[in-house]
C-alpha cells in the first residue's frame, strides 16, 4: 500500500523544489532549468496517482512503477538535502568565529578565487545529478501512458480529492477521548471481577487460577482486561499485580523480566533466565498476585510449563488473566476458565460510532439513517465502530456519508487478510502528510508506549512536516491520531491531565501500518537479519535477540559485534536506526554505510564512542545517546550541519564539541542528568532556532559559554536550567540574559553551585538574583542553593501564571517575600533545607489554589507548622500538608 507514502513523497519534492527556487540558492540556468522541469513532470505524474491507488492492488506493473517514482522522490529528496546543506555552510560561522564570506577580509585575493571555483564545481555536480534523476523521472512519466493511468473526474472524485488534500481539522472540542471508557461490557466485567476476588475450585491444586479473555482483535480483551486490573476492589484485594504484553513472540525470558519490572515499578538488569526466576520467585513468595498475560498468541505448552514455576510460590488465591484471539492457546495456558468475548449489540455499537460522527453535526437525523447502515457493517467491533465513527465526524454532506457507505473497501479482506475494512476506510480518510506519519509508526514494535514527543521530532527530521512550526503541527498531527482511534491508552503527564505524553497502537492498528509501510519499515532481531528486504529497507529499528542472555558463546570482542553489522551495510537507503539492545560499540565504518541516516537513536545501549565518521551523516537530523557512557563527542559532530535534535539525557558527558555553534539547524538540546558537564561551548547564542536547551552552565572561564549568549535564545521552550548563577557577578551583567523576554519557558530552574559568604557576597547574589526577573507565563520556578537573605520584592509577585514554587538548600534564606499573595494560580509549594526560615508569611492563606506543601529540614518552621503550631492558621486550607522530621 505504497501509493499514499507515495503521493506524500511527490508532494514534500514539488514543495521543496518550490523552496530551492523562491530561495534563489540557485543561480545557474543549467540547475535551475533542471528543477523546474522535475517540478513540471512531478505535478503531471501527480494527477495520476488516484488511479494508480486504485489499480495497484491488482496490477504488479502499475505497483512496480509506484515503487519507482518512490525511488526518484527519495532521491531528489536527498539531493535537494545535500544542496541545501552547502548553503547552511555558506551562513555558519567556522571554528574561529568568520563566516566563510567575511574570511574574504583576511585573503583577500586568493580566498574568493577559491571559493568561487569549488561553488561552481559543487553547482555543476548537483545539476549532473538532477538531470540524472530527470531522465529517469521523464522515463517514469512516459510510462504512465503506457500503462493507461489517467486522471479521475467526477463527483467521487472531487469529493476523495478534498480529503487527500485537506489540512488536520481542529474538532470543536479540544478534550481527548477517554482511553477507558467502555460500553456494553459492564455484566462482563462484573463476571471476571467474580472471578479475580471469589474462589474456585482450580485452587486445590495449585496456588492459583487462569481465566482467558478470547475474542477475535478489536473486541476489546485488553481494554476489559484493563479495567479489571485497575478496578479499586482489585487493587486492595491482591499483594501485588502485574500486566506483561506478550504479542507474538512468547519469549520466556522476558515474560519473567517484564513481570519483575511490573511488580517492583522499577528496571530490572538483564541476566540469564535462571537467576531472573529466582528473583521473581522471591518477590512473589506469599504474595497474593494477580499476572495479566495481555495478546497471548503461543500454544506451546513448553513454553508456559517453563514460565510458570516461579508463580507457584504466590499465596492462595492468586488469578492469572490471558488475553488471546485463540482458545487453542487458552487451552494451552493450563485448566482454567475460558470467557469468550462476542461482539457488542447493534445499540452499543452505534453508540461508539455517534460519538465521533454525530456530536457535532448540523443536519444529525439526515445522517444517522445513513449512518446506521454503515455501523451494520462493523459485525459488532468496538474498534471498527470507533475509528470509523472517528473519521465521519469531519464529514459534513449526505453523499459524502453515501461515499463511504458504498466503498468498495467494505469487501477487501480477501486482499489485505487480517485488516478491518472500517479501519482502511479510516486510513483513506487521513490527508496525505498524515498517511506517511502514520506509517512510519510501524517502525515501532507491537505494544510499544509511543512518546509523542520523540515521535513528533521522529517525523520532523524525516521531512514529513514541513511548515514552519514543525513541532506544534506535528503535535496536532498526534492528537489526530488519537482522536480518530488510530492511536490509544492515552498516558497523560502527571503534572497536567490534557497533555498526552504516550499512547499505544492497537495491534489491528499496527498491522494496517505495517501493511501501508510495505517493505519500507522493519522490526527485526539483530542475529536474524537475513529475513529483511534490504534494498527497500529505509526504517528499522533493532531489538536483541531472544537467546542473547542464554548463549553460551555471548558477544564480547569487537570482531563478533562487527559481524552483527555486516548484513546491515547492505540497507543503503536506511535512514532510521533505532535500537533496543546492549550494543556496546559502534563500528568505525558504520556510517560510511548510512550516509542517508536522519533519525538515529543509541540510548540505553553501552557504548563509550561514537566513531568521528559519524560528520559524513549530511542528513542527520535526530541522534539520541541518552543513557550511554559517552563522555564526549567527536569533534566531527558540528560538521552534522542539518542536526536539529541532539539528546545527551543522563549520559557521563564531560564536554561538548567547540563547534557547535555552527550547528545551526539545533532545533533541541537536551541534558538533562549531565552532572558532570562543566560548561556550554561558546557560539550557543548563534544558534537561533534552539527550541529546547534544557540547562545553561554559566561559565567561569574562557572555554564557557558567555551568560550574555542567552540573550539571542528567545525561542526557548519548555523548561530551562541554570546552573553556577554565582559567576553572574553584577546587575549589568545579569541583564544581558534578558531572561524576562523568555516568553515560550513554562519552568525555571536557579541553582548556585557555591554559597555566599559574607555580607558583600550575599548583598551581590541579592542584587543578581532581582535582575533576573523572568517572563510573566512562567508557571514553575525553582531556587536551590540561592545565598541571599531574602528574596527581591517586586517581580516574584507577578508570575501570575506560576504553579510550582520549590525553594532548596537556601541557607541563609531568613524570609519569603510578602508578595505570595499575588501567586493566584499557586498549587504546589516546596520549602527544603532552610534552617534560618522561622515562620511563613499571613499572605499564604489566601493562595486558595494550592494544594500541596512540602517543608523538610527547616526545624523551626516545621514546629511552628505542625498541628498546633503558631503557624498552622495559615496553611489550614491546604489539602495536602508534609512535613518531614
Amino acid at each position: 500500500m505504497v501509493d499514499s507514502i507515495v503521493d506524500s513523497l511527490v508532494s514534500l519534492a514539488i514543495e521543496k523544489l518550490a523552496k530551492v527556487l523562491e530561495d534563489e540558492v540557485v543561480l545557474l540556468v543549467g540547475v535551475t532549468n533542471e528543477i523546474k522541469k522535475l517540478s513540471s513532470t512531478f505535478t503531471l505524474i501527480q494527477a495520476v496517482l488516484k488511479d494508480a491507488e486504485t489499480r495497484r492492488l491488482k496490477d504488479e506493473a502499475v505497483k512496480k512503477w509506484l515503487e519507482n517514482l518512490k525511488d526518484v522522490a527519495y532521491d531528489v529528496d536527498d539531493i535537494l538535502d545535500e544542496w541545501m546543506t552547502e548553503a547552511l555552510k555558506s551562513q555558519a560561522p567556522d571554528e574561529g568565529g568568520v563566516s566563510r564570506f567575511s574570511k574574504k577580509k583576511v585573503t583577500r585575493f586568493l580566498s574568493p578565487v577559491i571559493n568561487c571555483f569549488n561553488y561552481v564545481v559543487l553547482r555543476w555536480k548537483f545539476a549532473s545529478r538532477m538531470k540524472e534523476v530527470r531522465g529517469r523521472l521523464d522515463d517514469i512519466e512516459k510510462d504512465k501512458n503506457l500503462l493507461g493511468l489517467r486522471v479521475d473526474s467526477g463527483e467521487r472524485e472531487r469529493v476523495d480529492s478534498e480529503v487527500r488534500r485537506g489540512e488536520i481539522r481542529e474538532r470543536e472540542t479540544g478534550s481527548l477521548p477517554n482511553q477507558l471508557s467502555i460500553v456494553g461490557r459492564e455484566g462482563e466485567k462484573n463476571e471476571i471481577l467474580e472471578f479475580l476476588l471469589g474462589e474456585s475450585s482450580g485452587e486445590v491444586e495449585v496456588m492459583y487460577a487462569v481465566i482467558s479473555i478470547v475474542g477475535m482483535g478489536g473486541l476489546g480483551k485488553t481494554t476489559l482486561a484493563q479495567l479489571a486490573y485497575n478496578d479499586e476492589k482489585v487493587k486492595g484485594h491482591f499483594d501485588m499485580r502485574m500486566w506483561v504484553c506478550v504479542s507474538e513472540d512468547f519469549d520466556v525470558k522476558r515474560i519473567t523480566k517484564s513481570s519483575i519490572e511490573s511488580a517492583t515499578g522499577t528496571g530490572c538488569e538483564s541476566l540469564d533466565l535462571a537467576p531472573l526466576q529466582d528473583r521473581l520467585r522471591h518477590k512473589l513468595h506469599s504474595n497474593r498476585f494477580l499476572l495479566v498475560l495481555d495478546d497471548v498468541w503461543s500454544t506451546n505448552n513448553e513454553m508456559w510449563d517453563k514460565l510458570i514455576p516461579p508463580f507457584q510460590e504466590g499465596a492462595r488465591g492468586s488469578r492469572i488473566i490471558v488475553t488471546t484471539r485463540s482458545e487453542d492457546v487458552a487451552w494451552a495456558m493450563g485448566r482454567g476458565r475460558i470467557h469468550k468475548l462476542a461482539g457488542l449489540s447493534f445499540d452499543d455499537c452505534w453508540l461508539l460510532f455517534s460519538r465521533g460522527a454525530l456530536e457535532h453535526q448540523s443536519e444529525r437525523s439526515e445522517l444517522e439513517v445513513i449512518g446506521k447502515k454503515i455501523v451494520m457493517k462493523c459485525g459488532g467491533v468496538p474498534l471498527a465502530a470507533k475509528t470509523i465513527g472517528s473519521a465521519m465526524g469531519s464529514r459534513r454532506t449526505r453523499r459524502e456519508w453515501e461515499l463511504i457507505l458504498e466503498s468498495d473497501v467494505w469487501n477487501s479482506n480477501d486482499v489485505l487478510q487480517g485488516i478491518l475494512p472500517a479501519l482502511l476506510l479510516s486510513y483513506y480518510d487521513l490527508p496525505p502528510a498524515l498517511k506517511q506519519c502514520f506509517a512510519y509508526l510501524s517502525v515501532f514494535q507491537k505494544d510499544w508506549w509511543i512518546e509523542k514527543d520523540m515521535i513528533v521530532k521522529l517525523w520532523v527530521a524525516q521531512g514529513f512536516i514541513g511548515t514552519r512550526d514543525m513541532e506544534e503541527t506535528g503535535g496536532l498531527y498526534f492528537d489526530d491520531l488519537l482522536r480518530r482511534s488510530l492511536l490509544q491508552d492515552a498516558e497523560l503527564d502527571d503534572d497536567d491531565d490534557q497533555k498526552v505524553v504516550s499512547c499505544k497502537m492497537h495491534d489491528l492498528v499496527h498491522d494496517l501500518a505495517q501493511s501501508v509501510a510495505g517493505s519500507e519499515c522493519s522490526v527485526v532481531e539483530m542475529r536474524k537479519q537475513s529475513s529483511l528486504n534490504l534494498n527497500n529497507l529505509r526504517h528499522l529499528f533493532l531489538i536483541d535477540s531472544d537467546d542473547a542472555g542464554d548463549r553460551d558463546d555471548k558477544v564480547d570482542s569487537d570482531d563478533a559485534g562487527d559481524r552483527d553489522w555486516a548484513t546491515l551495510y547492505k540497507a543503503q537507503k536506511l535512514r532510521t536506526l533505532l535500537r533496543d539492545s546492549t550494543i556496546s560499540r559502534v563500528p568505525n565504518n558504520l556510517f560510511h554505510h548510512f550516509r542517508h541516516l536522519r533519525a538515529l537513536d543509541l540510548s540505553y545501549t553501552s557504548i563509550q564512542k561514537l566513531p568521528p565518521t559519524v560528520g559524513k551523516l549530511k542528513h542527520l537530523r535526530y541522534l539520541d545517546l541518552s543513557w550511554t557512557k559517552i563522555e564526549e563527542l567527536p569533534e566531527e559532530v558540528s560538521n552534522c550541519r542539518n542536526l536539529q535534535t541532539l539528546k545527551l539525557n543522563w549520559c557521563l558527558l564531560q564536554k561538548l564539541p567547540r563547534g557547535m555553534g555552527k550547528m545551526i539547524g539545533l532545533r533541541h538540546v537536551e541534558l538533562e542528568g549531565t552532572g558532570k558537564l562543566k560548561y556550554l561551548p561558546q557560539g550557543i547564542g548563534k544558534l537561533s532556532s534552539l527550541r529546547t536547551l534544557t540547562k545553561f552552565i554559566v561559565g567561569g572561564d574562557d572555554e564557557g559559554c558567555k551568560w550574555g549568549e542567552l540573550k539571542h535564545l528567545n525561542h526557548l521552550q519548555g523548561s530551562l536550567y541554570i546552573k553556577g548563577l554565582e559567576n553572574v557577578r553584577s546587575r549589568d551583567e545579569a541583564r544581558e540574559a534578558e531572561l524576562n523576554k523568555k516568553q515560550y519557558l513554562h519552568s525555571l530552574t536557579f541553582e548556585y553551585d557555591d554559597e555566599a559568604s559574607g555580607d558583600d557576597e550575599q548583598k551581590r547574589t541579592e542584587e543578581v538574583l532581582e535582575i533576573l526577573q523572568p517572563h510573566t507565563n512562567l508557571k514553575e520556578l525553582r531556587i536551590w542553593r540561592y545565598g541571599g537573605s531574602k528574596f527581591p520584592n517586586g517581580w516574584l509577585g507577578q508570575l501570575k501564571a506560576l504553579q510550582t514554587l520549590e525553594i532548596k538548600t537556601c541557607f541563609n534564606l531568613r524570609s519569603l517575600p510578602e508578595e505570595l499573595q499575588h501567586l493566584t494560580m499557586l498549587q504546589k509549594l516546596d520549602i527544603w533545607h532552610c534552617p534560618e526560615l522561622t515562620s511563613l508569611p499571613e499572605e499564604l492563606q489566601h493562595l486558595t489554589m494550592l494544594q500541596q506543601l512540602y517543608i523538610r529540614d527547616c526545624p523551626v518552621l516545621e514546629e511552628r507548622c505542625r498541628e498546633g503550631g503558631e503557624d498552622r492558621y495559615k496553611i489550614a486550607h491546604i489539602p495536602n500538608i508534609t512535613i518531614f522530621p
